[in-house]
């Protein structure tokens, strides 16, 4: 069970949540919303860099999927350099950007969203 496997240890509830055999749960790490409708515009999974070339992201590409939201693995260490993978709509190789790139495509997916 890769109950003890993550970073840092959890909250209260998902550290109870984790004591209960037969259950199972994932947390988004972060959607990235609109401003002022708070429509999901991207789900992001993201892990602290250690040197890993895999991270399981099955549920968020499944969540993904099914809301036709767009979603990012993406690895972090200094907040200078990012290695991010786009997981869906389309897998995308690995690649390493600046903290300004990520912040450009950030911006990018609210510029083109359009409040419902």
């Amino acid at each position: 069970m890769p109950r003890y496997t993550y970073f840092e240890k959890g909250n209260p509830f998902n550290e109870w949540h984790r004591t209960i055999d037969h259950l199972a749960a994932i947390d988004i790490d972060l959607v990235e919303v609109c401003s002022k409708c708070y429509q999901p515009l991207l789900l992001i999974e993201h892990a602290y860099d250690k040197g890993q070339t895999y991270k399981n992201c099955t549920t968020v590409k499944k969540l993904a999927k099914q809301s036709k939201v767009p979603a990012m693995l993406i690895f972090y260490k200094d907040m200078k350099t990012f290695r991010v993978r786009k997981l869906y709509p389309t897998l995308e190789n690995e690649r390493t950007v600046q903290a300004s790139t990520l912040v450009r495509y950030l911006r990018k997916l609210h510029n083109l969203h359009k409040c419902i």
